[in-house]
Protein backbone atom coordinates (compact mmCIF):
# COMPACT_ATOMS: atom_id res chain seq x y z
CA UNK A 1 0.00 0.00 0.00
CA UNK A 2 1.80 3.11 -1.34
CA UNK A 3 0.00 6.20 -0.97
CA UNK A 4 2.57 8.40 -0.26
CA UNK A 5 2.33 10.13 -3.12
CA UNK A 6 -0.97 10.50 -3.23
CA UNK A 7 -2.11 14.23 -4.25
CA UNK A 8 -4.39 15.41 -0.88
CA UNK A 9 -5.44 18.62 -2.80
CA UNK A 10 -7.02 16.92 -5.30
CA UNK A 11 -8.60 13.65 -3.71
CA UNK A 12 -10.57 15.66 -1.10
CA UNK A 13 -8.88 15.41 2.42
CA UNK A 14 -7.46 18.98 2.33
CA UNK A 15 -10.60 20.77 1.28
CA UNK A 16 -12.61 19.00 3.66
CA UNK A 17 -10.38 19.64 6.31
CA UNK A 18 -10.16 23.52 5.73
CA UNK A 19 -14.08 23.61 4.83
CA UNK A 20 -15.16 21.73 8.73
CA UNK A 21 -12.56 23.87 10.43
CA UNK A 22 -10.25 21.02 11.39
CA UNK A 23 -7.46 23.22 9.36
CA UNK A 24 -6.91 26.75 8.86
CA UNK A 25 -4.81 28.19 6.06
CA UNK A 26 -2.04 30.75 7.53
CA UNK A 27 -2.55 34.36 6.32
CA UNK A 28 1.51 34.99 5.47
CA UNK A 29 0.30 38.92 4.61
CA UNK A 30 -0.13 39.43 8.59
CA UNK A 31 2.39 38.69 11.22
CA UNK A 32 1.37 35.52 12.92
CA UNK A 33 3.73 33.60 15.47
CA UNK A 34 4.70 30.91 13.34
CA UNK A 35 5.92 28.93 16.52
CA UNK A 36 8.20 26.38 15.05
CA UNK A 37 8.56 27.72 11.39
CA UNK A 38 10.06 31.13 13.00
CA UNK A 39 12.95 30.15 11.66
CA UNK A 40 12.51 30.13 8.40
CA UNK A 41 11.54 34.12 7.89
CA UNK A 42 8.56 35.21 6.65
CA UNK A 43 9.99 35.70 3.26
CA UNK A 44 10.99 32.12 3.28
CA UNK A 45 7.69 30.94 4.38
CA UNK A 46 5.95 32.65 1.06
CA UNK A 47 8.43 30.69 -1.01
CA UNK A 48 7.60 27.94 0.20
CA UNK A 49 4.04 27.51 -0.97
CA UNK A 50 0.51 27.19 1.15
CA UNK A 51 1.28 26.80 4.83
CA UNK A 52 -1.49 25.45 6.97
CA UNK A 53 -2.44 25.23 10.70
CA UNK A 54 -4.66 22.53 12.92
CA UNK A 55 -6.51 23.33 15.91
CA UNK A 56 -4.13 22.77 17.84
CA UNK A 57 -1.53 25.03 16.75
CA UNK A 58 0.76 22.52 14.52
CA UNK A 59 1.61 24.53 11.70
CA UNK A 60 2.45 22.43 8.39
CA UNK A 61 3.14 22.85 4.42
CA UNK A 62 0.63 21.49 1.63
CA UNK A 63 2.92 18.90 0.59
CA UNK A 64 3.35 17.55 4.38
CA UNK A 65 -0.13 15.96 4.26
CA UNK A 66 -0.26 13.16 3.14
CA UNK A 67 -1.82 9.45 3.27
CA UNK A 68 0.77 6.47 4.44
CA UNK A 69 0.14 2.75 4.91
CA UNK A 70 -0.40 2.79 8.58
CA UNK A 71 1.80 -0.94 9.31
CA UNK A 72 4.67 1.82 8.51
CA UNK A 73 3.87 3.65 11.61
CA UNK A 74 4.88 2.88 15.31
CA UNK A 75 4.46 5.25 18.28
CA UNK A 76 7.28 6.91 19.85
CA UNK A 77 8.89 5.94 22.91
CA UNK A 78 8.28 9.04 24.83
CA UNK A 79 3.90 8.64 23.87
CA UNK A 80 2.20 9.68 26.82
CA UNK A 81 -1.11 7.88 26.06
CA UNK A 82 -0.81 4.70 27.89
CA UNK A 83 -2.44 1.32 26.55
CA UNK A 84 -5.45 0.99 29.55
CA UNK A 85 -6.49 5.21 28.12
CA UNK A 86 -7.32 4.61 24.61
CA UNK A 87 -10.81 4.92 25.50
CA UNK A 88 -13.71 3.87 22.95
CA UNK A 89 -12.11 2.89 19.66
CA UNK A 90 -15.23 1.08 18.33
CA UNK A 91 -16.81 4.48 18.42
CA UNK A 92 -13.70 6.40 16.45
CA UNK A 93 -13.54 3.40 13.95
CA UNK A 94 -17.29 3.44 13.15
CA UNK A 95 -16.58 7.54 12.54
CA UNK A 96 -13.65 6.84 10.84
CA UNK A 97 -15.45 4.42 8.20
CA UNK A 98 -18.22 6.58 8.02
CA UNK A 99 -16.59 9.72 7.72
CA UNK A 100 -12.93 9.29 6.97
CA UNK A 101 -10.28 10.15 8.81
CA UNK A 102 -10.98 14.35 9.64
CA UNK A 103 -7.98 14.93 11.89
CA UNK A 104 -4.84 14.41 10.27
CA UNK A 105 -1.81 12.42 12.97
CA UNK A 106 1.54 13.81 13.33
CA UNK A 107 4.59 11.52 12.16
CA UNK A 108 8.43 11.84 11.42
CA UNK A 109 11.14 9.33 9.93
CA UNK A 110 11.83 7.32 12.29
CA UNK A 111 15.41 7.86 13.84
CA UNK A 112 16.15 3.74 13.57
CA UNK A 113 13.85 2.02 10.54
CA UNK A 114 13.57 -1.32 10.89
CA UNK A 115 11.64 -4.36 9.31
CA UNK A 116 8.96 -2.35 7.13
CA UNK A 117 8.22 0.73 9.94
CA UNK A 118 9.76 4.34 8.25
CA UNK A 119 7.74 6.13 10.54
CA UNK A 120 6.90 7.23 14.46
CA UNK A 121 3.77 8.64 15.65
CA UNK A 122 4.01 11.58 17.64
CA UNK A 123 0.29 12.03 18.07
CA UNK A 124 -2.86 10.09 16.63
CA UNK A 125 -1.93 6.73 17.93
CA UNK A 126 -5.81 6.21 18.81
CA UNK A 127 -6.46 7.35 14.86
CA UNK A 128 -3.75 4.85 13.79
CA UNK A 129 -4.72 1.79 15.58
CA UNK A 130 -8.49 2.34 13.77
CA UNK A 131 -6.98 2.80 10.55
CA UNK A 132 -5.15 -0.67 11.12
CA UNK A 133 -8.28 -2.14 12.24
CA UNK A 134 -9.89 -0.46 9.20
CA UNK A 135 -7.12 -1.44 6.79
CA UNK A 136 -6.87 1.46 4.83
CA UNK A 137 -4.47 4.54 4.78
CA UNK A 138 -3.37 6.74 7.70
CA UNK A 139 -4.05 10.85 6.93
CA UNK A 140 -0.58 12.37 8.76
CA UNK A 141 1.33 15.58 8.79
CA UNK A 142 4.47 14.18 7.75
CA UNK A 143 7.77 16.25 9.39
CA UNK A 144 11.28 14.92 8.37
CA UNK A 145 13.10 16.85 10.81
CA UNK A 146 11.56 17.13 14.11
CA UNK A 147 13.73 17.10 17.06
CA UNK A 148 13.10 15.68 19.93
CA UNK A 149 11.69 19.21 21.99
CA UNK A 150 9.87 20.17 19.00
CA UNK A 151 8.02 16.82 18.82
CA UNK A 152 7.22 16.87 22.76
CA UNK A 153 5.82 20.36 22.36
CA UNK A 154 3.76 19.31 19.09
CA UNK A 155 2.58 16.32 21.31
CA UNK A 156 1.36 18.09 24.58
CA UNK A 157 -0.24 20.77 22.53
CA UNK A 158 -2.08 18.39 20.61
CA UNK A 159 -3.11 16.87 23.86
CA UNK A 160 -3.82 19.82 25.72
CA UNK A 161 -6.56 20.52 22.83
CA UNK A 162 -7.98 17.07 23.09
CA UNK A 163 -7.68 17.07 27.00
CA UNK A 164 -7.87 13.10 26.58
CA UNK A 165 -4.86 12.36 27.94
CA UNK A 166 -4.43 12.15 31.83
CA UNK A 167 -2.43 14.30 33.87
CA UNK A 168 -1.14 10.90 35.54
CA UNK A 169 0.16 10.05 31.99
CA UNK A 170 1.63 13.06 31.17
CA UNK A 171 3.47 12.87 34.74
CA UNK A 172 5.08 9.85 34.30
CA UNK A 173 6.03 11.24 30.61
CA UNK A 174 7.99 14.27 32.15
CA UNK A 175 9.65 11.84 34.72
CA UNK A 176 10.72 9.75 31.95
CA UNK A 177 12.00 12.78 30.21
CA UNK A 178 14.14 14.55 32.60
CA UNK A 179 15.38 10.82 33.75
CA UNK A 180 16.74 10.36 30.68
CA UNK A 181 18.18 13.52 30.76
CA UNK A 182 16.53 15.01 27.72
CA UNK A 183 15.54 18.18 29.64
CA UNK A 184 18.34 19.69 31.75
CA UNK A 185 15.86 20.53 34.31
CA UNK A 186 12.14 20.91 35.20
CA UNK A 187 12.57 24.75 34.17
CA UNK A 188 14.01 23.77 30.65
CA UNK A 189 10.46 21.37 30.08
CA UNK A 190 8.23 23.66 31.69
CA UNK A 191 9.48 26.24 29.37
CA UNK A 192 9.41 23.96 26.34
CA UNK A 193 5.63 22.71 27.65
CA UNK A 194 4.53 26.71 28.45
CA UNK A 195 3.33 25.92 31.91
CA UNK A 196 4.56 27.49 35.09
CA UNK A 197 7.37 25.82 37.14
CA UNK A 198 4.90 25.16 39.82
CA UNK A 199 2.65 23.86 37.52
CA UNK A 200 4.96 21.20 36.30
CA UNK A 201 5.95 20.80 40.05
CA UNK A 202 2.65 19.80 41.10
CA UNK A 203 1.76 17.62 38.20
CA UNK A 204 4.66 15.54 39.54
CA UNK A 205 3.25 14.48 42.41
CA UNK A 206 1.90 12.03 40.81
CA UNK A 207 5.48 10.40 40.09
CA UNK A 208 5.74 10.01 43.72
CA UNK A 209 2.60 8.16 44.68
CA UNK A 210 3.56 4.90 45.92
CA UNK A 211 3.21 1.94 43.81
CA UNK A 212 0.84 -0.05 46.48
CA UNK A 213 -1.28 3.06 46.02
CA UNK A 214 -2.01 3.53 42.95
CA UNK A 215 -2.13 0.35 41.97
CA UNK A 216 -5.22 0.04 44.86
CA UNK A 217 -6.80 3.30 43.42
CA UNK A 218 -9.92 2.33 40.89
CA UNK A 219 -8.97 4.53 38.00
CA UNK A 220 -5.41 6.25 38.50
CA UNK A 221 -6.20 8.24 35.64
CA UNK A 222 -9.21 10.42 37.01
CA UNK A 223 -6.94 11.09 40.48
CA UNK A 224 -7.14 14.85 40.23
CA UNK A 225 -3.58 16.53 40.70
CA UNK A 226 -4.91 18.38 44.05
CA UNK A 227 -5.47 14.62 45.68
CA UNK A 228 -2.04 13.03 44.33
CA UNK A 229 -0.20 16.38 46.15
CA UNK A 230 -2.23 15.53 49.18
CA UNK A 231 -1.66 12.01 50.00
CA UNK A 232 1.78 12.57 48.66
CA UNK A 233 2.32 15.36 51.84
CA UNK A 234 0.62 13.09 54.14
CA UNK A 235 3.28 10.51 53.65
CA UNK A 236 6.20 12.95 53.68
CA UNK A 237 4.70 14.32 57.09
CA UNK A 238 3.79 11.07 58.56
CA UNK A 239 5.68 7.68 56.98
CA UNK A 240 3.50 5.66 59.58
CA UNK A 241 0.20 6.99 57.29
CA UNK A 242 1.39 5.07 54.02
CA UNK A 243 -0.33 1.50 55.23
CA UNK A 244 -3.71 3.56 56.04
CA UNK A 245 -3.56 4.80 52.97
CA UNK A 246 -3.04 1.77 51.19
CA UNK A 247 -5.82 -0.07 52.96
CA UNK A 248 -8.19 3.37 51.63
CA UNK A 249 -6.54 3.62 48.26
CA UNK A 250 -9.65 1.94 46.65
CA UNK A 251 -12.08 4.21 47.98
CA UNK A 252 -10.03 6.93 46.67
CA UNK A 253 -12.00 8.48 43.66
CA UNK A 254 -15.35 6.97 44.71
CA UNK A 255 -16.13 7.41 48.44
CA UNK A 256 -12.79 9.91 49.13
CA UNK A 257 -13.45 12.80 46.56
CA UNK A 258 -11.58 15.53 48.26
CA UNK A 259 -8.59 16.34 50.14
CA UNK A 260 -11.22 17.12 53.34
CA UNK A 261 -12.40 13.71 52.69
CA UNK A 262 -9.65 11.99 53.05
CA UNK A 263 -8.56 13.65 56.22
CA UNK A 264 -11.74 12.86 57.74
CA UNK A 265 -11.50 9.29 56.25
CA UNK A 266 -8.12 8.35 58.05
CA UNK A 267 -8.78 10.26 61.31
CA UNK A 268 -12.04 7.98 61.36
CA UNK A 269 -9.29 4.99 60.69
CA UNK A 270 -7.13 5.82 63.50
CA UNK A 271 -9.63 6.31 66.18
CA UNK A 272 -11.11 2.93 65.12
CA UNK A 273 -7.51 1.50 65.55
CA UNK A 274 -7.25 2.83 69.11
CA UNK A 275 -10.44 1.57 70.45
CA UNK A 276 -9.27 -1.68 69.00
CA UNK A 277 -5.94 -1.86 70.35
CA UNK A 278 -7.12 -0.75 74.04
CA UNK A 279 -8.68 -2.69 76.54
CA UNK A 280 -8.02 -6.01 78.13
CA UNK A 281 -8.78 -9.78 77.63
CA UNK A 282 -8.33 -12.86 80.16
CA UNK A 283 -8.30 -16.26 78.85
CA UNK A 284 -9.59 -19.08 80.91
CA UNK A 285 -9.24 -22.92 80.60
CA UNK A 286 -11.94 -25.69 80.04
CA UNK A 287 -13.21 -25.38 83.29
CA UNK A 288 -13.10 -21.35 83.36
CA UNK A 289 -10.35 -21.26 85.74
CA UNK A 290 -7.91 -17.16 84.67
CA UNK A 291 -4.76 -18.25 82.89
CA UNK A 292 -3.64 -14.80 81.99
CA UNK A 293 -4.81 -11.50 80.56
CA UNK A 294 -3.50 -10.05 77.66
CA UNK A 295 -4.08 -6.21 78.25
CA UNK A 296 -2.96 -3.04 75.83
CA UNK A 297 -2.79 0.31 77.78
CA UNK A 298 -4.20 3.22 76.14
CA UNK A 299 -0.38 4.31 74.73
CA UNK A 300 -1.19 1.26 72.61
CA UNK A 301 1.81 -1.14 74.83
CA UNK A 302 1.00 -4.77 74.90
CA UNK A 303 1.34 -7.38 77.86
CA UNK A 304 0.56 -10.82 79.20
CA UNK A 305 0.07 -11.37 82.76
CA UNK A 306 0.20 -15.15 84.04
CA UNK A 307 -1.57 -16.30 87.22
CA UNK A 308 0.96 -15.82 89.87
CA UNK A 309 0.46 -19.87 90.66
CA UNK A 310 1.26 -20.77 86.86
CA UNK A 311 4.41 -19.28 87.08
CA UNK A 312 6.77 -22.22 88.35
CA UNK A 313 5.01 -24.68 85.89
CA UNK A 314 5.53 -22.65 82.60
CA UNK A 315 8.64 -23.27 80.64
CA UNK A 316 9.20 -19.65 79.65
CA UNK A 317 11.74 -20.30 77.30
CA UNK A 318 10.12 -22.81 75.39
CA UNK A 319 6.65 -20.25 75.52
CA UNK A 320 8.81 -17.52 73.85
CA UNK A 321 10.33 -19.57 71.06
CA UNK A 322 6.48 -20.56 70.53
CA UNK A 323 5.56 -17.16 70.68
CA UNK A 324 8.56 -15.45 67.85
CA UNK A 325 7.63 -18.40 65.21
CA UNK A 326 4.11 -17.27 65.52
CA UNK A 327 4.78 -13.77 64.91
CA UNK A 328 7.29 -14.35 62.52
CA UNK A 329 4.69 -16.00 60.71
CA UNK A 330 2.18 -13.40 60.83
CA UNK A 331 4.66 -10.90 59.71
CA UNK A 332 5.52 -13.10 56.19
CA UNK A 333 1.50 -12.88 55.62
CA UNK A 334 1.42 -9.36 55.87
CA UNK A 335 4.10 -8.29 53.96
CA UNK A 336 4.92 -5.42 55.98
CA UNK A 337 8.31 -3.98 56.64
CA UNK A 338 10.21 -5.61 59.27
CA UNK A 339 8.62 -5.34 62.74
CA UNK A 340 10.34 -8.60 64.63
CA UNK A 341 14.28 -8.37 64.84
Amino acid sequence: MDNSKRNIHNSGPLGILVKTGQIKKVDLSEEPNYGSLQHIGLEGLKSAGSYFKTQSGIQFKENELIFIDPTECEPWEYANRSADEMGEMDELIKSIQESSQLQPALIRLHPRPHNHIKYQIIFGRRRHTACLQLGIPFLVIKKDILTLQEAISYQDAENKFRKDVSNYSNALLYRKLLDNKEFKSEKELAEKLRISSSTLNDLMAYTKLPKEIIHRISNIHALPVYMAIKIVRIIAENKKMLGRLIELAPEIGKSITTPAKLESFLQNKIEKEKNVLHGTKTIQDKNGEKLFTFKIDHKGVASIVFQKKLVGLINFDALCDHLRSKLLDAKAESGRPDWIN
